[in-house]
């Protein structure tokens, strides 16, 4: 109980807390969280066999042969090129948000990791760019859901730190009230002076 009194009181802290409007930070720490979570995924994928590489072994293998990365200095220096990657990643991600709003954001989070996807390990192993080759199809499936978990993540971590009035759905709600209020009035004004003419 004590453990879900403190998740409770840090979600309130959190959320009481000043919302962001820095494209950005906002874009750079999703894209980050993201990347976490997708090596979380990876790693359990790995140590269950359905996965045989990292992702530090893939963005290491872009500037190391990948017989060096066996060694720990150069596996961590992977691993940090592929938390920057992911965390870059993220900004454009953000500005698609900012343009069509965070309405459906899980969906579009998940189109966005399948284009990457695309990219960098589709694209990427076969026109020799990412170097750490893989063979079964199965690491081809697992690859595919880590990159859907990162854009879910990513998605649900910018809704979660930006400011409502950073989407566009908030500026039309907006717009919107005052014109319907606007045909209201308009609308009784023309019935009152209909009912006028009535009486005269």
């Amino acid at each position: 109980m004590k453990l879900l009194d403190n998740i409770n009181r840090i979600t309130k802290f959190l959320s009481a807390k000043k919302k962001m409007k820095d494209s950005i930070p906002i874009g750079f720490l999703g894209g980050l969280i993201g990347t976490i979570a997708m090596d979380m995924s990876n790693i359990a994928f790995k140590k269950s066999g359905l996965s045989e590489k990292t992702y530090a072994q893939y963005a290491g293998s872009v500037l190391l042969s990948p017989f060096r990365l066996i060694f720990k200095q150069n596996y961590l220096f992977g691993q940090i090129l592929h938390l920057i990657t992911g965390s870059i990643l993220g900004i454009p991600l953000f500005n698609l948000l900012k343009k069509t709003g965070k309405d459906n954001y899980s969906f579009k989070g998940a189109v966005y990791g399948a284009f990457v996807w695309e990219i960098l390990y589709s694209f990427g192993q076969r026109l020799g760019v990412v170097r750490a080759k893989t063979y079964t199809t199965r690491t081809h499936y697992t690859s595919i859901i880590d990159n859907l978990i990162y854009g879910f993540a990513s998605t649900a971590t910018m809704v979660f730190l930006a400011d409502h009035s950073v989407f566009p759905q908030a500026i039309d709600k907006q717009i919107e009230i005052p014109i319907e209020s606007n045909i209201v009035s308009n609308g009784d004004a023309d019935y009152i002076n209909h009912e006028v003419n009535i009486l005269h």
